[in-house]
């Protein structure tokens, strides 16, 4: 049976599509668009913010419990999961671990979302960029995938991963760096304390992003979307707080940067409809 996806997600872990696109997600979902998403690990290597929620041997099992959830209350039509393990920040132990995203063979991972980018057709497709907003070395990896995996799925190679299939329009996720900055005083942000050296080198100038999504329609609901990730976001988190800053910005606008592919793309593809409905000002 054909499946057709209208926005096809390809990232690291459970919750990266919930913290950067829930918001979008569930504006798709409104104006008729049908999301999916491929997730490349079961993010065994994350925190446990509620100790009574998880250990290390039973955390993949959890976030994927808390993925599904999460993904439920989009009304997400396709949700897959890569056979890889999260490979953990870089310069931890995960790393090395034969199992971890990291370790595992380029053509192995690219022939995966090769086959699945033409299964499923996708209109759009969004993925990491190079500097995988905040350097995890998952981030960057199955970024610099996708955007391989996009490109050949559009050619005649590897027949036997399906028909060629060629993407409307492709995005990177972007992060504005003057929102990481003013975030680096949360205590559970991945930017917490960070040196500005550092952060000066993450996340995406405010003048490289394309397209700004006005999400605030959508604040509850995302608030729900993000609060099914339990084991990784305390109650007492800033961006869990209506009153502060943080969460008024984190809730109120996503951002993409839109990316050239070698064909005639679409104009008018779903993410851009999604923004000119609702821009943010």
């Amino acid at each position: 049976m054909t499946t057709s996806i209208d926005i096809l997600y390809i990232l690291a872990h459970p919750d990266d599509e919930s913290f950067g696109h829930a918001g979008t997600m569930l504006l798709a979902r409104d104006m008729g668009f049908s999301t999916g998403y491929i997730c490349a690990t079961r993010g065994e290597a994350g925190e446990i913010r509620d100790s009574t929620l998880a250990t290390k041997a039973s955390l993949a099992a959890r976030r994927e419990l808390e993925l599904r959830r999460a993904m439920d209350l989009v009304g997400m039509k396709e949700l897959r999961m890569l056979p890889y393990r999260d490979s953990g920040m870089d310069g931890t132990p995960e790393n090395e671990d034969p199992r971890s995203l990291v370790q595992a063979d380029e053509h192995e991972v690219t022939a995966m979302l090769v086959a699945a980018i033409r299964e499923l057709k996708p209109r759009v497709v969004v993925g990491f960029g190079p500097e995988g907003v905040y350097g995890h070395p998952d981030h960057i990896r199955i970024g610099k995938l996708t955007d391989r995996a996009v490109i050949e799925a559009a050619g005649g190679e590897d027949p036997g991963l399906g028909d060629p299939w060629q993407i409307e329009a492709f995005y990177h996720v972007a992060s504005p760096r003057e929102r990481m900055i003013k975030s680096r005083t949360n205590p559970e942000s991945p930017y917490y304390e960070a040196p500005m050296e550092v952060l000066n080198r993450l996340g995406n100038p405010a003048e490289d992003i394309t397209h700004w999504i006005d999400t605030s329609s959508k604040a509850e609901p995302k608030f729900a979307v993000l609060m099914q990730h339990a084991t990784q976001i305390s109650a007492d988190n800033p961006i869990t707080d209506p009153a502060n800053e943080l969460h008024r910005t984190f809730m109120q606008t996503e951002t993409l940067i839109r990316r050239e592919v070698p064909w005639d793309d679409s104009k008018d593809d779903p993410i851009t409809q999604i923004r000119d409905k609702f821009p943010h000002m």
